[in-house]
């Protein structure tokens, strides 16, 4: 799939996922936009981007730490996040927020235009990593902060579900997932990645957060309301119906004695600076 094929491939699978992506009643997004924007240190007055802002669990809170002296502006490269984004900014009257469809790999933004860039669970979207964190870079002042969250691995009790999923995966995707040069199959990479992109100061940490479900349908209903919908979409029409059921018994077995379930989901955060000599 070359990178025109895949960007409509993506913004595609976040249209369909709009309606319902982080309103399921699964506490998620919001997990790891609370914790980022700790590590990022917003201050009031700064101007912030938020990259593949979703339905705004970065953009929001984001607004509320800047403050009415500070600018929020998201980009996503699905049309269906941002107008139910835009509907939310102006039913809360922020003047200082918008969403914009715009290429996370490739924003049309101005130069040095941004205090502080943040991008959460968007880096592993992109064709070329390294090429965003560029870009980014340029967005920022010198001495401007970017923020970025990946996830770290998956809780191993899961592994039941992949299997019944692996058989309908592409190869070249499985690939991409475990390939040992990609800047984001580990940190060590990705803070190489960083440094030749003309950051500084790169410090990260992980975390591992208790994400709770009340239940097999809930966790399949919040599955297809984000990225991990691909997943079933690659399973062939006619054999969902199967695969549900093989998953929900996959779910089952991981039920707590109240009946609800916790995955276990870790978490890397890094923030870095831009270089003021440019790359």
């Amino acid at each position: 799939m070359n990178e025109t094929d895949l960007r409509d491939s993506v913004a595609g699978l976040f249209d369909r996922s709009a309606e319902t992506y982080d309103a399921v009643g699964v506490d998620f997004f919001a997990v790891f936009a609370r914790h980022l924007l700790d590590d990022a240190g917003l201050r009031p007055g700064e101007r912030v981007l938020d990259i593949g802002c979703g339905r705004g669990a970065v953009l929001f809170p984001a607004a509320e730490r800047v403050g009415p002296a500070g600018s929020v502006t998201g980009i996503d490269l699905s049309p269906g996040m941002v107008e139910r984004t835009t509907r939310d900014i102006r039913a809360r009257k922020l003047a200082t927020v918008t969403a914009e469809v715009m290429d996370a790999q490739e924003p049309t933004l101005p130069d040095a235009s941004f205090d502080v860039v943040l991008a959460s669970a968007v880096v592993f979207f992109l064709p070329d990593p390294l090429a965003g964190l560029r870009a980014w870079h340029r967005l920022l002042r010198p001495g401007g902060r970017l923020g970025v969250t990946l996830f770290g691995g998956n809780d191993p009790r899961w592994s039941g579900i992949e299997r019944v999923f692996r058989p309908f995966v592409p190869p070249a995707m499985i690939q991409a997932m475990v390939n040992p040069e990609s800047p984001v199959v580990s940190q060590e990479n990705f803070t190489r990645a960083l440094g030749t992109a003309g950051f500084t100061g790169i410090a990260s940490e992980t975390r591992e957060h208790a994400i709770r479900f009340t239940g097999p349908e809930q966790w399949v209903d919040w599955s297809l309301s984000h990225g991990q919908r691909a997943f079933w979409e690659f399973v062939p029409e006619e054999r969902r119906s199967r695969v549900r059921s093989e998953v929900l018994g996959e779910l089952d077995r991981l039920r707590a004695p109240d009946g609800g379930i916790v995955m276990r989901q870790v978490v890397r955060y890094t923030v870095a600076t831009a270089d003021s000599s440019g790359r």
